[in-house]
């Protein structure tokens, strides 16, 4: 497991000195104090699913129809919890560019 920017940098560097191609996938969870507990937002995810199911929602129109609906469950948390996201994301993808140079 690579737990530091630096640590996946250095696994980046090796990779190409050895010219294996093809990306690789970084987990990067969202900041504890900006997360959902898991147990309320599966309550969130089954009445969107389930409100889709019933709505008759499908292909490309069902992950806007689930963010607008669990957005709304939530009363906004969790835009806030995905923007929170994002910007974690980018401040390790940041730190992460630095250590490769």
């Amino acid at each position: 497991m690579l737990n530091s920017p630096a640590a996946i940098a250095n696994f980046q560097k090796m990779r190409d000195l050895l010219g294996v191609d093809g990306g690789m996938l970084i987990a990067n969870p969202v900041p504890e104090a900006s997360e959902i507990p898991r147990d309320e937002m599966e309550i969130y995810i089954t009445r969107a699913l389930d409100n889709a199911e019933r709505d008759e929602i499908s292909g490309k129109k069902v992950t806007p129809y689930l963010l607008d609906s669990i957005f709304g469950l939530t009363d906004g948390r969790s835009l806030e919890t995905n923007i929170a996201l994002v910007e974690n994301n980018a401040r390790l993808a940041a730190e992460i560019a630095v250590a490769l140079v």
